[in-house]
């Protein structure tokens, strides 16, 4: 008898009879699992017993493969996953909206109503809760030639973070003033984009003046050096409150027409009326996402050069959404048939972030602990996915329960950050996050690195 764990996860309860494949073992669970939900008693290592296995090599490559009874296959590329988010893995596996199969990203973890670090195609319905409140977040990059991690000492460093904290309004702030920059790129983006009569009726100069802001959470600035100690500066951000206010108003529209909660994936039919309006306003704050990303790296580029001269090497941009949906030229073997199935299908990226083959990503680590730039390699198993960081292990209240503001300056020692505001980010602390290196590991078929990079200076949103 062969036992197979997935760490904290009592899956006996979830899957009923089901199948785990493998490329070097194959698993089958024995009747004994019987029921749908996860017992209230059921230990914290939980266990699948199988009644036979092949076992042809001690460490198999991911993704491990579930069959959930009435349900797609659930491609996971982590052993970490626990019980709760194990089963909202499910939940969206016997959806109605998912074609093919659910990819599990190895930062995955749990989600309000969907998963964070999932990823899953459908032909005829978007999930507004899929896509969540911050649709377009992400992340945006890029070098400075010239300039080295041992030309900038730490008096410079603490100057760089004084003038970010004046120039670039975080949490629910914003510019006091709309430039005349930030009321062209809303025009250029009303134009280009046509959102609904609804979001137009939405969107006001708070909107305008919230491009070129970080925001909160785990939203972030840094700059960092490579493996040449080549500097690169780095953000993390989205599409502030009209993402937000987009993301309720179709949240309710779908539970309506569906008769249940985003809690429960409500979804629309995107031949419908309403599912044409939500991609419409959901591209709109996509492309609102991308812009202000670029206005907040404007002003950061300015800082810095302000300071050195120095400017960056517009080529190595590196702009990306990790919260959105999008259609897709996708190729993938069909799970009942076997068949290779090319089709256009819409991706959901729920905390993940596109892997095409050769394109370029980015893979933000916690406040701290680094992040790698990457290039996919367009892996269909994952829908061409990767991770979108590491992944959280402690849900925020926990990291404040248990993360000290001493340990935290203890893990941040080195880089410049504002340890006064310590109190107020322990849940961004490290030990909050799963480790960046095991994620990247168990990604190693999704993306290759092109570079890690480290931290000498970092702002939160808070």
């Amino acid at each position: 008898m062969f036992q197979l764990t997935l760490k904290g996860v009592a899956l006996a309860g979830v899957l009923r009879i089901a199948e785990v494949e493998e490329p070097f073992f194959r698993c089958w669970l024995s009747s004994i699992l019987l029921k749908d939900e996860v017992p209230q008693h059921s230990p914290p290592v939980s266990m699948l017993v199988c009644s036979r296995a092949i076992l042809a090599s001690a460490s198999p490559k991911f993704p491990r493969i579930i069959r959930p009874s009435g349900g797609t296959p659930v491609h996971l590329y982590t052993d970490d996953v626990d019980e709760q988010t194990m089963q909202q893995l499910i939940n969206l596996s016997r959806s109605r909206m998912v074609v093919g199969y659910v990819a599990a990203m190895p930062d995955v973890h749990l989600g309000k109503g969907a998963t964070i670090g999932s990823v899953f195609a459908s032909r005829d319905f978007v999930c507004p809760n899929a896509v969540g409140v911050d649709i377009g977040c992400g992340m945006c990059a890029v070098k400075v030639p010239g300039l080295t991690r041992l030309g900038l000492s730490e008096t410079f460093l603490v100057k760089l973070h004084g003038q970010l904290v004046q120039i670039i309004p975080t949490g629910f702030n914003s510019h006091e003033k709309a430039s005349p920059e930030m009321r062209g790129a809303m025009k250029r983006l009303l134009e280009e984009h046509n959102p609904t009569a609804h979001a137009r009726g939405v969107i006001g100069e708070r909107h305008v003046r919230q491009i070129g802001t970080l925001g909160g959470g785990n939203h972030f600035i840094e700059l960092l050096y490579d493996e040449e100690e080549s500097i690169w500066l780095m953000l993390h951000s989205g599409s502030r409150n009209i993402g937000n206010v987009t993301a309720q108003y179709y949240d309710g529209l779908a539970a309506r027409q569906t008769g249940t909660s985003k809690e429960n994936l409500a979804h629309l039919a995107i031949a419908s009326e309403a599912g044409q309006d939500y991609l419409r306003d959901m591209h709109f704050c996509q492309a609102y996402a991308m812009e202000n990303r670029k206005f907040t790296m404007n002003s950061f580029v300015g800082a810095v050069r302000d300071l050195t001269g120095k400017v960056p090497d517009w080529g190595t941009l590196v702009n990306i959404h990790h919260n959105y949906c999008e259609c897709e030229d996708c190729t993938y073997r069909d799970p009942e048939s076997g068949r290779i199935v090319r089709d256009k299908l819409w991706i959901t990226r729920k905390g993940a972030t596109s892997a095409r083959k050769g394109q370029l990503g980015i893979i933000p680590g916690s406040m701290g602990t680094g992040s790698y730039i990457t290039r996919g390699k367009g892996e269909s198993m994952a829908w061409s996915s990767c991770s979108h960081g590491a992944g959280r292990k402690l849900s925020r209240n926990a990291a404040k329960r248990v993360v000290g503001v001493g340990e935290l300056n203890e893990m941040m020692e080195g880089i410049v950050w504002d340890s006064n505001a310590a109190k107020l980010v322990r849940d961004e602390a490290p030990m909050a996050y799963k480790d960046l290196n095991e994620v990247m590991m168990n990604q190693e078929d999704l993306v290759e690195v092109v570079h890690e990079l480290k931290p000498l200076m970092n702002m939160k949103g808070y």
